[in-house]
């Protein structure tokens, strides 16, 4: 897990890249708006960290929490557009 606030804001900017860079080149209309989403997702989550580092009040498992849920997102969406590419 990440234990600087600052290598997790720059973790969250790698993923929503990615993100966009999935959308971007998907050609599934629900994928890529999922995505999309999850690029948001990523952002808002990039923009909390570095407000609560200015803060200097948010708790590391608070920030660990948010972190995980979002990248468990990430991993459900992933999984779903697997399944359906293998026509489970």
């Amino acid at each position: 897990m990440l234990n600087n606030l600052s290598e997790q804001i720059r973790d969250c900017y790698r993923h929503a890249q990615d993100c966009a860079r999935k959308a971007a080149e998907g050609t599934d209309l629900n994928l890529k708006q999922d995505f999309l989403e999850l690029e948001e997702s990523w952002l808002f989550l990039a923009r909390s960290f570095k407000f609560n580092e200015r803060l200097g009040d948010s708790s590391d498992a608070d920030r660990r929490k948010s972190y995980e849920f979002v990248q468990s997102l990430e991993s459900f969406v992933l999984d779903a557009h697997r399944r359906k590419i293998e026509g489970e």
